[in-house]
């Protein structure tokens, strides 16, 4: 049955779509979908809700929360701690009640989330779609970001350093109107793939898109899971054709990931 409901996170109430089976019926496995960071969740909603559309087809309770701060849930994104986003995390997959076993699966910085995750929670199957491998990574983008708005609209000239001292002295930035504060930075950069390696998981499935066909998994990448191979960690990966629609100018639609995911489900 699909649902869409507010669930009390750690600081609010967050929205939550997805579906639930009846209560009465027989018990199946839980996906947590735990999309990704500031506008590139506005840009994938189409595809991860064609995905959690698969997912509950093949049997899976799914759920997918607007973490605090973010799309239809209460507070603001500049009040975001990544405290405040573990507590949503685990809010949620409480209210899923994973007995049948819980798989999650995270886009961008959502697949960071995913992996820090996985500390917390008796995880079966952690799918890592195009990762951001580290979140300074992300940093470095919203800085971008900020740059290039001061440079088109003809404003004072900033520099990468001076905006990441007024982070480092607590100042708040306007980027591309969100708020991201001195807390949410650091938490960011405390984030790394590498630092996560996922050893109590069954099996880990990691998708990256490529406009080009039959191109390598990227090298940050590639690194980050041969270090996890010779931990002894499964893992099945694969690099799709297909436009990065989470940073598209226009919403793009991107079956090949949905495909290529619900296929690694299957094997």
């Amino acid at each position: 049955m699909r649902v869409a409901f507010f669930l009390q996170g750690g600081a609010g109430r967050i929205f939550c779509t997805g579906s639930l089976h009846d209560p009465g019926g027989a018990q199946r496995r839980s996906a947590l979908i735990i999309p990704p960071f500031a506008e590139e969740m506005n840009k994938s909603r189409h595809v991860l809700a064609a995905l959690s559309k698969s997912l509950e087809a093949a049997g899976h309770d799914v759920l997918m929360p607007d973490l605090y701060g973010t799309g239809d849930s209460e507070g603001d994104f500049g009040d975001i701690t990544l405290d405040i986003w573990r507590a949503d995390i685990d809010a949620t997959v409480a209210r899923l009640n994973p007995q049948q076993g819980l798989d999650l699966v995270g886009l961008r910085t959502g697949a960071l989330l995913a992996a820090d995750a996985v500390s917390r929670h008796k995880v079966g199957s952690l799918t890592l779609l195009h990762p951001v491998v580290d979140g300074r990574q992300q940093l470095v983008q919203m800085l971008r970001l900020r740059l290039a708005s001061g440079l088109m609209g003809g404003g004072e000239k900033e520099t990468a350093s001076q905006l990441r001292q007024r982070l480092a002295e607590g100042v708040e930035l306007e980027i591309a109107g969100y708020r991201l504060s001195a807390q949410l930075a650091g938490d960011l950069e405390s984030l790394a793939l590498a630092r996560l390696p996922p050893t109590d998981v069954e099996r880990v499935i990691w998708i990256e898109l490529s406009p080009q066909a039959e191109r390598p998994l990227m090298p940050a990448s590639q690194r980050v899971i041969d270090a996890w191979v010779s931990e002894d960690i499964a893992i099945s990966s694969a690099v799709v054709t297909g436009d990065q629609f989470w940073a598209t100018q226009e919403i793009t639609q991107c079956p090949a990931i949905v495909a290529e995911a619900m296929k690694l489900f299957a094997d």
